[in-house]
C-alpha cells in the first residue's frame, strides 16, 4: 500500500524543553490504516501528529532529526478544542468549512462541492448558515471535522476529536473512520478513548516518554499489553490473550472460575488507569 507518511529515527524537541517530545521513532503509515496512538500523559501521541502532518516544527517551531516523509498530498488535523481551529474570518459554517479548499486555490464549484459533501458526512449541513462562534462544543467538533474532510486529505489527524461530543456523537463519529479509510485515507488517531478507538483502528503504536514501544496490528499490540500487565502480576508465561482471562489467571474463586468482579468499580475509575493521548 502507499505510505502516506513514513519516519525513520525521527526526533523532535520543543524550543526550550528539557527532553525531547520524540525520540528515534520509526514508523510507517499506509494508506487505508487507521492506527490509534497512545500513551500516558506526555508520552508524545499529540506531538507526533504534528510531526506526521508536517506541522513541527514549521508552525510550533522546535528542532526536527531525522528523516520524514510526508507522501501525502494533502493533510488535515483536528484538535480536542475545537474552538481554537476556527478561522476567526467566516460568519457561517458554509464559509468556514470550505475555506481551506477555497483557500488551495481549488475551482469555486469543487469547493462549494467539497464544502457540502463533508458537512452532510459530519450531520452539520442544517447548520450551514450558522454563525461557528455560536454554536455549541459538540456542534463545532463536528465542524472542524468536516472542515479538515472538506480537504480531501490522504492523511488525517485526530486528536481526541470526541471530546467535545456527547456519547452518541462520539459513537457515529467513529463509526464513519472505517469507511473514510476504505476510500484511500491514512488516520492517526489519538485519544484517551481505548474503546472506540480499538473498534476502528487496524494498528496501534504505542509511546512512551516519546519513544515508540509497540507498532504493529492491533491484536498483536493488545496481547501485548495484556501480556505486560500479567508479568507485572507475577504470571508466569505463556500469557492470557485477553484482560478476562487474566482476571482468571491471578484471582481464580474456589470453584475456579473466573474472579466475579460484579461489585468492582466500572473499568477505567480508579486510579492508574486506562491511557491518554497527551
Amino acid at each position: 500500500m502507499t505510505a502516506r507518511v513514513s519516519l525513520a529515527g525521527v526526533s523532535f524537541s520543543y524550543a526550550g524543553a528539557g527532553r525531547a517530545a520524540l525520540s528515534g521513532v520509526s514508523l510507517e503509515i499506509a494508506a487505508g490504516e487507521i492506527a490509534f496512538v497512545t500513551g500516558a500523559s506526555g508520552a508524545g501521541a499529540s506531538t507526533l501528529l504534528l510531526v506526521a502532518t508536517g506541522l513541527a516544527p514549521r508552525l510550533v517551531g522546535g528542532t526536527l532529526t531525522g528523516q520524514r516523509t510526508i507522501g501525502a498530498r494533502r493533510c488535515g488535523i483536528v484538535f480536542a478544542r475545537p474552538w481554537t481551529q476556527l478561522t476567526g474570518l467566516c460568519s457561517t459554517v458554509r464559509d468556514e468549512v470550505a475555506f481551506g479548499p477555497a483557500c488551495a486555490g481549488r475551482p469555486i464549484a469543487e469547493v462549494k462541492a467539497a464544502a457540502a459533501r463533508a458537512m452532510e458526512q459530519l450531520g452539520v449541513a442544517h447548520l450551514a448558515d450558522r454563525d461557528p462562534a455560536h454554536l455549541s462544543g459538540g456542534e463545532l467538533q463536528r465542524v472542524v471535522v468536516a472542515a479538515a474532510l472538506a480537504l480531501e486529505p490522504e492523511l488525517l489527524a485526530l486528536d481526541d476529536p470526541a471530546a467535545e461530543l456527547d456519547p452518541a456523537g462520539a459513537d457515529a463519529l467513529y463509526a464513519f473512520l472505517p469507511s473514510l479509510a476504505a476510500a484511500g485515507t491514512a488516520i492517526l488517531l489519538a485519544t484517551p478513548d481505548e474503546e472506540r478507538a480499538a473498534r476502528v483502528a487496524t494498528h496501534l503504536i504505542v509511546l512512551e516518554r516519546g519513544a515508540v514501544v509497540f507498532a504493529g496490528n492491533l491484536a498483536g499490540a493488545m496481547d501485548t499489553r495484556v501480556g505486560a500487565i500479567a508479568r507485572a502480576a507475577g504470571c508466569p508465561p505463556p500469557y492470557p490473550p485477553d484482560v478476562p482471562a487474566l482476571l482468571a489467571r491471578i484471582a481464580p474463586d474456589a470453584g475456579g472460575r473466573a474472579h466475579d468482579t460484579s461489585d468492582a468499580p466500572p473499568a477505567g475509575s480508579g486510579p492508574g488507569t486506562g491511557a491518554t493521548a497527551r
